[in-house]
């Protein structure tokens, strides 16, 4: 089997420790955070996660997981990543939207965000990319434009 190079920076970090560090920065648990990484790294030639294969090999890609996961177990974690994803998305955009932050808090919630993104993806011993941070700070800068546009538009 290859040798899968993330989180080599925690792997004396237990489940639980993993867990705890990624709820200073998401909503995350380590067991989502992990599955969504080895979905996202590991396509067959479809384009889809090779759900079977990761969760055989979850112990031997991850050092802070013992014990494979099931197919199923694999599809629930990923989906539970997806919906923790989807509302914090949701509860972001529509504090600004609905006027319960200003357009400096949320300026300063994307930079904050930013700083996180690389927390993780130092954890993940992700190579620093400035074009990627400022890729998301882009993208961000443009959905409150469009958010403000349609403001504009109702008013």
């Amino acid at each position: 089997m290859m040798k899968y190079e993330k989180f080599k920076k925690i792997d004396k970090k237990d489940h639980s420790e993993v867990t705890r560090l990624l709820k200073k920065t998401t909503h995350f648990t380590a067991r989502e955070w992990v599955i969504a990484r080895l979905c996202a790294d590991f396509k067959n030639v479809h384009g889809r996660s090779e759900m079977t294969w990761i969760g055989e090999n979850l112990p031997d890609l991850v050092p802070f997981f013992n014990e494979p996961y099931s197919r199923q177990e694999v599809s629930n974690a990923k989906a539970s990543f997806k919906r923790k994803l989807e509302r914090s998305g949701t509860t972001l955009f529509y504090s600004y939207y609905s006027g319960l932050i200003t357009k400096d808090e949320m300026l300063e919630i994307i930079t904050n965000m930013t700083k996180n993104i690389g927390i993780l993806l130092d954890m993940e011993d992700a190579p620093p990319d400035g074009d990627h941070t400022e890729g998301v700070q882009n993208m961000m800068v443009d959905v409150l434009r469009r958010i403000n546009s349609a403001l504009e538009e109702e008013a």
